[in-house]
């Protein structure tokens, strides 16, 4: 964690899109979400209280546990930072509205 970062409570509300059940999700730390689609692979989505963020995506076609980085990044007041995975250069702001 860089300095001067400080972690703060994570809290994530999954809902269905059928808006039938929702859950809320809290932790001092850092919060992982996995979304697994039949016959296509799953996302992870972790995001730490210092506002740091990763997406990795698992491929269902693949044998190996591969992880395919998507984005990597860190959340601001100001917007969103994106790092591209390896092997692209530059970086995105992103609106966080």
């Amino acid at each position: 964690m860089a300095k001067g970062l400080t972690h703060r409570h994570v809290k994530a509300q999954l809902r269905s899109a059928s808006d039938r059940s929702s859950k809320v999700i809290k932790d001092h730390q850092a919060i992982e979400v996995f979304v697994e689609v039949a016959e296509a692979g799953r996302l992870v989505l972790k995001v730490d209280g210092a506002g740091g963020y990763s997406l990795r995506g698992y491929p269902e076609a693949t044998d190996t546990q591969s992880r395919n980085l998507l984005a990597v990044g860190v959340m601001r007041s100001e917007g969103i930072v994106v790092v591209q995975p390896e092997g692209v250069t530059g970086s995105d702001e992103h609106d966080s509205g």
